[in-house]
């Protein structure tokens, strides 16, 4: 794999490395780790991202590990906050910097799959030779983004792989993978944040954001995805002086939020052929979501 050339959107990364960063490829590097302190001050400030990731990325390291990939959590700044490994990998992880407190920031790291994820704002995969830095060459990294509650970018899911192995068959299926679990750890900071509002889906989800929105007893708007606010051209933070969805809907599609819902769901269910887990999947939500929607909306899948 050593002729491998930076894949669509890597290339940018690179032209950051050498010109904005001026990283030297051949130099040597050493993972930069934070002090104790430092890591619990910035774990502790996480500590919801972190709680509803745990549980997503146990799961997702029983489906990868086969294959020698660790997963790792990493805020906004490229700081590793949590890791699943399996045992005979630990010594390797501590080699590479697979651990809490690591810094994998691209300005500091080069090209790599947690540093340029959060530099590009989308799922990346980065290939052995495809990293700047000459002594990553023999790793494999996927990622994609993390957003909260806010809609803003709260940092990485990653996997990472030491073990030279070839996943290029698998690649397709290891990113999809990879933007479901993304996609199921937004919803559950979503609905933590938003408890007693009515959630609601706005279509398709996105590559790493399912387009949810959380409304009021009146139909007003509390909050919404990273997705749904890209779709409304809503911007992050705050949600002020919106009217209410349903007026909103009722004024420019001639649909309520329930008709609107209902669409959605429906078209999923048509594309995917009734196949209610597969329509979760392109929904973004989890099957038991789209299990109680239907029954609350009274659909047949």
């Amino acid at each position: 794999m050593t002729g491998i050339t930076p894949q669509a959107g890597l290339s940018e990364s690179w032209i950051r490395c050498s010109t904005s960063y001026n990283l030297d490829p051949a130099e040597r590097w050493e993972t930069r780790l934070l002090s104790p302190p430092e890591l619990r001050f910035i774990s502790n400030r996480t500590r919801l991202l972190i709680q509803h990731a745990l549980p997503e990325m146990e799961r997702l390291h029983t489906m990868v590990m086969a294959l020698g990939f660790t997963v790792m959590l990493a805020d906004a700044n490229g700081v590793v906050l949590s890791r699943q490994t399996s045992r005979e990998d630990l010594t390797g992880c501590r080699r590479w910097g697979f651990q809490a407190g690591a810094l994998w920031d691209e300005a500091n790291a080069g090209t790599n799959s947690i540093g340029t994820c959060l530099q590009e704002k989308k799922p990346v995969m980065v290939l052995q030779s495809q990293h700047w830095r000459l002594c990553f060459r023999g790793l494999t990294g996927i990622a994609a983004p993390l957003y909260n509650a806010s809609g803003k970018l709260a940092g990485v899911l990653n996997i990472c792989s030491f073990a030279g192995n070839d996943i290029l068959p698998f690649a397709g299926l290891l990113m999809e993978t990879m933007t479901t679990t993304a996609r199921k750890i937004e919803e559950r900071l979503f609905r933590e944040f938003f408890p007693n509002e009515t959630i609601i889906t706005l279509g398709l989800a996105t590559a790493s954001s399912t387009p949810l929105v959380a409304l009021n007893a009146d139909g007003h708007v509390q909050g919404a995805t990273h997705a749904s606010r890209e779709r409304m051209h809503w911007p992050e933070g705050e949600l002020e002086h919106l009217p209410a969805l349903m007026n909103f809907l009722d004024s420019e599609d001639e649909l309520s939020f329930r008709k609107a819902e209902v669409h959605v769901i429906r078209s999923a269910l048509a594309t995917t052929q009734g196949n209610v887990s597969a329509a979760a999947r392109a929904l973004g939500i989890s099957r038991s979501t789209l299990h109680r929607k239907i029954k609350m909306l009274s659909l047949t899948p």
